[in-house]
């Protein structure tokens, strides 16, 4: 996962065709689950995965929402088409599983 530290590194993710972005706080215990469902995901993901820390990066974080209209939770993951959130999810609806679902990597039968 490659970290969104920046206002340019978020404006650089909005023009993937499809990027995932997952919003994450240390504080934060289902983070920490939502985390490890996003990284196994990224391991066999044929899209970018980014994170951004909304404690350290929250001016980041706010840019985001700014840009996307998506209301901000933490944890949360959204799916980027062309710089659009056709998709998001907070809390403990943030799954590996889902992921594949939205981004369309769901193995047969899966």
């Amino acid at each position: 996962m490659q970290e969104l530290n920046r206002r340019e590194d978020v404006d650089a993710a909005l023009v993937d065709a499809v990027a995932v972005v997952y919003k994450h706080s240390y504080r934060c215990g289902v983070s920490l689950d939502a985390r490890y469902e996003v990284e196994s995901f990224a391991r066999t993901a044929d899209v970018p995965v980014y994170i951004v820390d909304v404690v350290a990066s929250r001016a980041v974080s706010q840019y985001l929402t700014q840009c996307t209209a998506v209301p901000h939770h933490s944890p949360q993951v959204m799916v980027l088409r062309a710089g659009r959130c056709t998709w998001h999810a907070s809390h403990h609806r943030v799954t590996a599983a889902a992921l594949r679902r939205e981004v369309g990597t769901d193995p047969p039968g899966g």
